[in-house]
């Protein structure tokens, strides 16, 4: 009975530690396959609620003052209830509410559970265990039968909540692990609530919503007031990066880096990358950055026979050939420039979290939130860049503005290319060089 436990236990924290893994990505992506399958209006307004909750709830988690691993097991609880919803119903209402759980979870799930790996780091030995690789295909054969049979993914939800359900005592198990911690570590004073900036955040937020909303379906607003509304959200989320810039000085400018780096490869490149490769670009533009996240930092270490400094100039020089090869949108000079790209991102990442939590000596349970907040700032600046651009592309050349979010035709590559790629490509390797540049300024005026 207790051999039976503990592997119910092991198996329990692999699943939490698979979910944490893929859970900003894979109930979005559920959503958006049954959207596609049903063309149910119910599930495009599902989508663009998830999205902006996912966006929006790393900004004001925290202000519960809860633990983080009581956080995380919020995100456990909200995930199961929020894909039962989507399997057991179309209702508008339910749907949303859904989207709005699944949201939550999909943004907090992984900072949370980082951030309890570190502590626990701080406080034992414990070691989370790896990946039941057989068991996990097992699954993604269950999903596979569900899109097989046209099931509608009424399973694929269902075995979500599952997973959800079953990871529910590890979270129970890394709680009391982390007791430790807490009892050595008094959590700040939650703070004040502003007006200004819930008016803020309720203006912003909407906006990226409209937006989403445009990606998804034809929507009749004129260019000049897109662009006017995108100019607005930008003024918004530049008060709003502002209002937390006292936060982490020796870190703030490379996450907020990190942020706009990812949305440059994984939103906007994604759709290039269809001009590029065809239809499995977007695909392919996923492995690349996948293959240099995973490997950025072992192979920069190796590369420069683990000399720190040497590892670092390696790293960024490499970030900065990226942006030349990309703007070429040549095959080969492209998928070497994102991987350049990608890979400084996967370096730059541990010395991040190590930086992160090292910095916030008065709440290191905030620390991962941080981050995260500061690398949404820079994805949601990169994505209204992006969204900008295009506007003004779409005018000047009189095109659909869904055309670039449906490519039917290559012919479109040369005005994206000029219209889009160059200038944010350009915009990119700016923010690029002020990060690099003020972290060199930091270190100097430490010295």
């Amino acid at each position: 009975m207790t051999r039976i436990r503990h592997s119910g236990l092991d198996f329990s924290v692999a699943t939490l530690n698979f979910l944490a893994n893929v859970g900003i990505v894979l109930p979005y992506v559920l959503i958006l396959f049954k959207y596609q399958q049903t063309h149910n209006a119910n599930y495009l307004a599902a989508i663009v609620v998830f999205y902006v909750a996912r966006a929006a709830s790393v900004f004001g988690t925290k202000h519960l003052n809860l633990k983080a691993s009581s956080y995380l097991l919020i995100c456990l609880w909200l995930g199961a209830i929020g894909s039962l919803l989507f399997c057991l119903t179309a209702n508008l209402v339910i749907v949303l509410i859904g989207a709005l759980f699944l949201g939550y979870t999909s943004a907090n799930i992984w900072p949370y559970f980082l951030t309890i790996k570190l502590h626990l780091s701080q406080q034992t030995d414990f070691k989370l265990k790896r990946f039941y690789w057989l068991i996990f295909a097992a699954l993604g054969v269950l999903f596979g039968l569900d899109f097989a049979l046209g099931w509608g993914y009424r399973l694929a939800f269902a075995i979500l909540a599952l997973l959800f359900i079953i990871a529910l005592p590890a979270g129970r198990l890394l709680s009391r692990f982390s007791l430790a911690f807490y009892n050595d570590h008094q959590a700040a004073d939650a703070r004040p609530i502003k007006p200004w900036r819930v008016a803020v955040f309720i203006i912003f937020f909407a906006v990226i919503g409209l937006l989403t909303l445009l990606r998804k379906a034809t929507i009749q607003i004129a260019l000049p007031a897109v662009l006017a509304i995108i100019v607005v959200a930008i003024i918004l989320l530049n008060l709003e990066l502002a209002a937390d810039w006292q936060a982490m000085p020796a870190n703030k400018l490379r996450i907020v880096n990190r942020g706009f780096l990812l949305s440059f490869v994984l939103l906007f490149n994604s759709f290039f990358g269809v001009f590029v490769f065809g239809k499995l670009g977007m695909y392919l533009v996923f492995a690349i950055y996948l293959l240099g996240f995973e490997t950025g930092h072992p192979l920069y270490q190796a590369l420069a026979h683990h000399d720190s400094q040497q590892a670092t100039r390696l790293a960024r020089i490499g970030l900065i050939l990226g942006h030349v090869l990309v703007i070429t949108a040549q095959p080969v000079l492209y998928v070497l420039g994102l991987l350049l790209i990608s890979l400084y991102v996967g370096f730059e990442n541990p010395a991040i979290n190590t930086s992160v939590y090292a910095a916030e000596v008065d709440d290191p349970d905030l620390a991962i939130i941080h981050k995260y907040r500061f690398s949404t700032y820079g994805g949601l600046l990169c994505q209204l860049c992006f969204f900008g651009l295009l506007v003004i592309t779409s005018s000047l050349k009189h095109l659909n503005l869904m055309r670039f979010f449906n490519p039917s035709s290559v012919a479109l590559k040369t005005t994206y290319l000029v219209g889009m790629v160059w200038p944010l490509a350009v915009i990119s390797l700016v923010v690029s060089l002020i990060t690099l540049y003020g972290q060199r300024y930091f270190k100097r005026d430490q010295a």
